[in-house]
């Protein structure tokens, strides 16, 4: 082969592979940086129960948006049915979000529509109903089991 055809096939290979690289959504990069675009940091959410302090990690949909709009505060909650941290709005009491119907996980903050209710979900029965999710917990819920009708403080984390 001569030296000349060589050359020839070395570049059609280059530029060949360059043509898969940039059809593959590989991007050029630049010297200067770009700006990020459209990344949401998750908002976090500060419970204070007693002298016990723990955060959440929230969804991002209308209901939860419609509570944070709520923020601070401090609601009255019932433990209910040995699982649950319960208060009531009443129906309608916060905007609708699309629902889910699984098995819940321990740690959920939950909207339950039929009643209006804001939950916190400290212990799992294996039951599944359909609520809206808000958010999760980040660290061990244990404690609620023992509380009863207890006052805790909602805010967003600073």
């Amino acid at each position: 082969m001569t030296s000349a055809l060589k050359k020839i096939i070395t570049f059609a290979i280059l530029i060949g592979g360059l043509s898969l690289t940039g059809c593959g959504g590989a991007k050029a990069t630049t010297d200067t940086p770009q700006p990020v675009q459209n990344v949401q940091t998750a908002q976090r959410l500060k419970i204070t129960v007693g002298d016990k302090i723990l955060f959440a990690t929230l969804e991002d949909n209308a209901t939860t948006q419609d509570f944070i709009k709520k923020l601070p505060t401090t609601l009255k909650m019932e433990n209910l049915y040995e699982r649950e941290m319960c208060y009531r709005y009443g129906a309608g009491g916060l905007a609708e979000s699309a629902t889910r119907d699984d098995r819940y996980e321990v740690g959920d903050i939950i909207y339950w529509k039929p009643r209006g209710s804001f939950v916190i979900l400290y212990k799992q029965n294996g039951e599944e109903f359909e609520r809206v999710q808000l958010g999760h917990i980040d660290s061990d819920v244990e404690f609620f089991e023992s509380l009863g009708t207890t006052e805790i403080k909602f805010e967003l984390e600073n």
